[in-house]
């Protein structure tokens, strides 16, 4: 009797204290709802779980103190719902798309084509990032068909990159989401982020989303950063080139509790200290620089649906550039070398956070960023000095408005603080930007072949005013191997007149600007179509694509109209540009990827009030891009072919006549072709990879015109239409060791 009571006395709380969930799980695949057995079912952070059985019923003990049941399965998204009470349960599950995407789509690429998203979107993974040195975001895209990569000018090592035959300054450039390296950072930005840092890169055609604003005109970059609750626990990374160019980077995360609170460090050095002219114009092929950034970041998760993350990063920069004997410690005159230094200090932070409500049909989020942009450089004699303070929030709700999730809703508050301070020809020009907005997005998807997105969102700007921003994506699946994709919208972005072009300094043609600040606005319209089938065995995926953008009103950089002046004006005329693109990815044998792609580009501006080819873009791209990796990835072997049209350079009066000293023809660049290549070498915890850039050693004859005269009316450094720099040979190794 004793014995009895005390094991009521242990017991009974403990029964008490737990009942019996039963449900039902099921799956929405393409024929409809269905049974799911086997499916795994266990209290979150527990090992207290069973499995659905063969008609997908299931029963599972609660104690009170549990609430967050996951239900999980391969090939279907997970799902964590909150349990108040012992109601019976039918929990439906749905296909897991991006899994089948990469999985079948793709299989193991380092890039692929979603088919999923109703906006053409092409996801660049961390894979395809070991596939060159990738020291920067600028050299991410080098095995990329959609994206070309140049310098802007051949003295101060700004990359500038073009998407469907645009400048990027059209192309909405992100950091998590989030827009970021604007303003100040334009000319440098792409340089700013570390390859290594990067987790993944999206790349989106066409007008985006409303939710991100209303500047993306030609498309939008999304850079991921690597998450401090990532498995990764340290990665080290050094390169080093035959040039002398050094670089380290160097990130590792710290689980402070557990998976719910974690950080990141994050350090990156560059340095340039070595002088070379293998083209021997008496200036150097590449500015001397130094770079330091260090970065810190925090992520927060509950588990339950709330997720905080927050950072900051500051980078010092100094680059030095012109002629071989140009030194530091010199000051700025025509009795010394021409010599132009740009030095930099920056710092932003970033917060966003997010929760998700237990129903699973609303979230909430924050996203939100600052920074602070100071330069100091001079040009030959002129000066230009600047700084800037950005300030970035977004408030987004998204409602599921139905439980099938056949209706959506996404709307919210957006605001925009922008003050702009510059300096340059003893003139000071200043501006404050303030643009609050208000946004929704509507998501119609009936069934898995049909995906309708409408948006439309309105700024209120204090220097332009109220405007409007419609857009419209759509998505339907054909058959099983086809899928039709369009898009249409409209894009506004505020041209920094200076700022965007602060490279033409490199030119004896002073600037000449009407005004200091204005609006661009264009038409984007958009058509894809994807076809994946079968060839010998393996995934052929068939790419074809036509995006056109109608400029209404634009900033043109008129070359050609004055020998005393660049003149920066608003356009006076028509301006468009048409994008045809062909690409092709296969698997022709075993562990061999194949991209080839081609694109035609048409680009053309009013300038000097005729309509005229832009200058110094290529007519079209071809790529051949080939990855092979051997069993059980010891090596890998890369090879990217990129062969680029001729164009058009600017051509401008001299003496007053509109006369060129030599023939036409020296007004057209030839089409060239530039190969890189890459071998690696894996080990357990590291690889060593050797490759080299420019391969074939071509370079652009000349690229600085009047080098021999660098303070006369002839010297010009911006006509740079391609390499400025011969073959590159480089040598790194990277070392990663996870968590267990």
């Amino acid at each position: 009797m004793k014995k009895f009571i005390i094991y009521l006395f242990i017991f009974f709380p403990i029964l008490a204290n737990t009942q019996t969930l039963k449900g039902k799980v099921l799956g929405n695949d393409s024929k409809g709802k269905q049974t799911l057995p086997g499916v795994n079912i266990f209290w979150q952070d527990t090992n207290e779980g069973v499995a659905s059985k063969g008609d997908g019923t299931f029963e599972i003990t609660k104690k009170s103190s549990q609430h967050m049941l996951v239900f999980s399965f391969v090939g279907y998204q997970q799902k964590v719902v909150r349990i108040n009470d012992f109601t019976p349960l039918e929990i439906t599950l749905e296909p897991n798309l991006q899994i089948e995407e990469v999985t079948v789509i793709r299989k193991d690429r380092g890039t692929y084509l979603s088919v999923i998203n109703p906006i053409q979107t092409e996801k660049i993974s961390g894979a395809e990032l070991l596939k060159a040195a990738c020291c920067n975001l600028a050299e991410s895209f080098e095995t990329n068909p959609s994206i070309d990569v140049s310098y802007s000018d051949a003295v101060t090592g700004a990359k500038q990159i073009r998407l469907l035959g645009l400048e990027g300054t059209y192309s909405l450039l992100q950091v998590e989401n989030m827009p970021n390296l604007r303003g100040l950072a334009t000319t440098f930005g792409l340089t700013y982020i570390p390859g290594p840092w990067m987790e993944s890169i999206q790349v989106s055609k066409g007008a985006a989303s409303v939710l991100n604003g209303y500047d993306a005109i030609a498309g939008q970059i999304n850079a991921e950063l690597k998450k401090p609750d990532s498995e990764e626990k340290l990665f080290l990374n050094a390169y080093t080139n035959a040039h002398g160019r050094l670089e380290f980077n160097g990130n590792g995360n710290i689980r402070v509790i557990g998976q719910k609170l974690t950080t990141g460090i994050f350090v990156h050095a560059s340095d340039l200290s070595k002088r070379t002219d293998d083209n021997g114009d008496g200036f150097l092929d590449e500015p001397l620089s130094r770079q330091l950034q260090i970065g810190n970041r925090w992520k927060y998760s509950n588990q339950k649906g709330h997720m905080a993350q927050a950072g900051f990063n500051v980078l010092s920069e100094d680059r030095l550039g012109g002629q071989m004997g140009f030194e530091r410690e010199m000051t700025p005159g025509i009795t010394n070398p021409y010599g132009i230094n740009i030095k930099t200090k920056r710092i932003d932070g970033f917060f966003k956070t997010g929760y998700v409500f237990p129903s699973g049909r609303t979230a909430l989020a924050w996203l939100s960023n600052v920074s602070r942009h100071k330069t100091n450089s001079f040009y030959g004699i002129t000066d230009y000095d600047a700084d800037e303070t950005r300030f970035y929030a977004n408030a987004i709700v998204t409602r599921g408005l139905d439980g099938a999730g056949i209706h959506s809703l996404n709307t919210g508050l957006s605001f925009v603080y922008d003050n702009f301070n510059e300096m340059l020809y003893n003139k000071n020009i200043s501006r404050t930007e303030k643009v609050p907005g208000i946004f929704a997005e509507y998501t119609l998807k009936p069934n898995e072949n049909i995906t309708l997105m409408t948006g439309a969102r309105v700024d209120f700007h204090n220097l332009f005013g109220t405007f409007f921003t419609p857009r419209a994506h759509f998505r339907y699946k054909m058959s099983e191997h086809v899928t039709l994709r369009s898009s249409a919208g409209k894009g506004y972005r505020t041209a920094n007149v200076l700022s965007e072009n602060i490279y033409l300094l490199a030119s004896s043609r002073p600037l000449l600007w009407q005004d200091d600040v204005m609006q661009e606005k264009a038409w984007n319209y958009g058509v894809s179509l994807v076809q994946s089938y079968t060839l010998f065995g393996r995934e052929l995926q068939l790419n074809a694509e036509y995006y056109r953008t109608n400029f209404e009103t634009q900033l043109v950089v008129d070359r050609e109209s004055s020998a005393e002046n660049v003149i920066l004006a608003p356009l006076n005329g028509k301006s468009y540009a048409n994008s045809l693109q062909f690409d092709a990815r296969w698997q022709p044998i075993e562990r061999l990827d194949m991209l080839l792609a081609y694109r035609i580009n048409d680009v053309k501006q009013t300038i000097g009030r005729e309509l005229k080819e832009k200058p110094l873009t290529s007519r079209y791209k071809g790529l051949i891009n080939l990855n092979y990796t051997t069993k059980l990835k010891k090596w890998m072997f890369d090879y990217t072919l990129q062969m680029n049209g001729g164009g058009r350079i600017p051509r401008y009066p001299v003496d007053g006549l509109d006369l060129a000293p030599v023939s036409a023809d020296y007004y057209e660049f030839s089409p060239y072709t530039v190969m890189n290549a890459q071998v690696t070498k894996f080990f357990r915890y590291w690889n060593i990879y050797v490759g080299s850039e420019n391969l074939a050693n071509f370079k652009q004859q000349n690229p600085i015109e009047g080098a021999n005269n660098t303070f006369g009316s002839q010297f010009d450094a911006t006509n740079v239409w391609g390499p400025v720099i011969g073959r590159k040979i480089y040598v790194g190794v990277r070392f990663s060791l996870n968590y267990e």
